[in-house]
Order: structure tokens, then sequence, then C-alpha cells
């Protein structure tokens, strides 16, 4: 497998931006493992929408090789779909000053902001990168989508006219222990992990699961993307870029995972009326596959063992 990055890299100081958020935690942890330099920037540095605080944190930051801008305001299920004028006031202007600050301050670290399957067009097959901007969104995420693909165009152009370096990652699905559980803020395995240990702690026999069973996503355990990403740091820049593992599974996939790990005995049952999205979200990653030899290591299964033991201290059998 191709190395996430020399360790000359992995010497100079990282920015991540956002360093208290589930990803941005993560990070901040897995680097702390290695002995990788970090300057964290979480919510107590101040409001990213606001300009003066973008500026001063970028001012005060030690000279960076990198910055990971993991910023953004997002919501889930129906909330994301009644709030979307919100989130494109709000992720445009905390994106467009990252931009800026980066020019201004930080010229010489490579911008490495995270995207979401939710910028590009509704697909019935797995997305490729230059599907990018061809039609239109699901109309449940178009506000988040839409900053979203702000901060992709907008590091590519930044990059072009200042001569400066990035990268724009389009993720997986993400999940591990700490994860948001409010119901307005939870990635989707997320809540059904947490709905099942609720369900089974209280005896039920039937295991309630929100949408249809055939929608289909990517699912990666948190401490894979994190090495997906430096992967695709370690071999790619100055382009947009699907970083996935090449395995979606659909709900239903998902849903007998959840049960597995936890050892339930339960059918799965699939009521109407609750929020559906888009049917099929999967990110075709085989550029960044071919170039960089990156697998993941956690099975689903695994990865949920892994987070009902931290979240809930469940271990099966």
């Amino acid at each position: 497998m191709a190395s996430t990055a020399d360790s000359g890299r992995q010497a100079e100081t990282t920015i991540i931006l956002g360093a208290d958020g589930f990803l941005g935690r993560n990070f901040v942890r897995y680097f702390a493992e290695k002995g990788w330099p970090v300057h964290a920037v979480g919510r107590a540095a101040g409001d990213l929408s606001e300009w003066a605080n973008v500026e001063r944190i970028f001012k005060e930051a030690p000279p960076a090789g990198r910055i990971l801008h993991l910023v953004t305001r997002q919501r889930t299920g129906q909330s994301q779909y009644d709030i979307q004028g919100e989130l494109i006031a709000i992720n445009a202007r905390i994106h467009l000053n990252v931009l800026e600050a980066w020019r201004l301050h930080q010229p010489q670290a490579k911008l490495i902001s995270t995207g979401s399957s939710c910028a590009f067009p509704e697909i019935d097959r797995a997305i490729v990168e230059a599907d990018f901007q061809t039609g239109p969104m699901h109309p449940s995420v178009r506000g988040y989508g839409l900053a979203k693909q702000l901060l992709a165009v907008g590091s590519e152009t930044y990059a072009s006219q200042y001569g400066l370096s990035y990268l724009h990652l389009f993720l997986a699905t993400v999940y591990g222990p700490k994860d948001h559980k409010a119901p307005d803020r939870t990635h989707f395995m997320t809540g059904m992990i947490d709905r099942a240990v609720h369900e089974m702690q209280a005896g039920a026999s039937e295991f309630t699961v929100w949408g249809e069973p055939g929608t289909v996503r990517d699912l990666l355990y948190v401490d894979d993307q994190i090495e997906a990403i430096l992967a695709a740091d370690g071999a790619f820049a100055n382009c947009m870029l699907n970083c996935s593992s090449n395995a979606p599974v659909t709900i239903d996939q998902s849903a007998h995972a959840v049960i597995e790990a936890l050892g339930w005995k339960a059918s799965i049952t699939y009521p109407p009326g609750t929020f559906k999205g888009a049917s099929y979200k999967s990110l075709d990653a085989s550029r960044f596959l071919e170039a960089t030899g990156w697998t993941p290591r956690i099975s689903l299964v695994e990865g949920i063992e892994k987070t009902l033991l931290a979240d809930y201290g469940l271990a099966r059998g």
C-alpha cells in the first residue's frame, strides 16, 4: 500500500479547522498518537462566519504545511431541508472567509477541504468526479450542497489565480464513537446504532429503521476515513477527488450489520412516512484507490462493535 505521506510532510504543522467536530477531534487524536504537530481550532476560537475571527485565527497560527478545513454548518434528514437558506448563507460566509485568510496569511499551506456526495447531481449509479455540476442536486440537500460546491470551486479558483495548493475531497458517510446523536445532526449510521440500542434495551423484538431498505450509501469508520484522506494528500494536489472505498451498502445491509454486532435477534421494519433522501449516493473512488493502493482496515460490523463498546459499554457475546 502507498504511504500516506512522507515523514517530512508529517513534521509540518497541520491547522485543523473544526477540531472539536466529529471528524476534527478524531484527526486531533490520530495526529497526537502519531506525534505529528497540530494547531487545533475549535468553536472557542470564534464563529468562522465572521471575517475578524477567521483573520485572527490564521494570523495567530504558526506557518503550516497544510490546513484541514472541516468546518460546516450541517443538519440531517428533514431538518436539513427546512433550513436550506440558513445553510447557504452561513456556510458560504465560512468558506469564503477561509479561502481569503488562506490566501493572505497561510499561502504556503495546502488547503484540504472536505466535500460531500450531496454536492453532486441526483444519479442512480456510482458518482465519478466528472459528474460535478452536471445537473440538479436532490431537493433535500440543495442548500448544503450548493455551499459545498462553492467551497470546491473556490478552492480550485483561488489556487489557480494565486498559485496555491489545494485538495477537495468528497467523502463517504463517516461513523464511529462519540458522533453527534441529536436527531437533527446525527449521520444515518450513528442514528441507526443509537435507535437499535435503545429499542433492544427496551425489550423490542423489532428494529425500526427509517427510510427504504434499498437506499444506497457509502460508509467508512472514522479512522479509515482519516487514513484515506492522508493517503489522498500524499498522492494528489490541485484537484477534486472522490475519497471512499468503492464498497457501497444498502440501508438494509447496514441494519442487519447493527443487529449482528449487537447480537440482537430482531426483525427489521421500515415504517412508511419517514424521511428518505436520495435513493442512491455512492462515490466511484477508482482514481483514488488505483493511485494509492489504500484499503479500509475496519469492516462494517467491526466498526459498529467499536462504536457500541465506546459509546454504550456494549460488547457482543
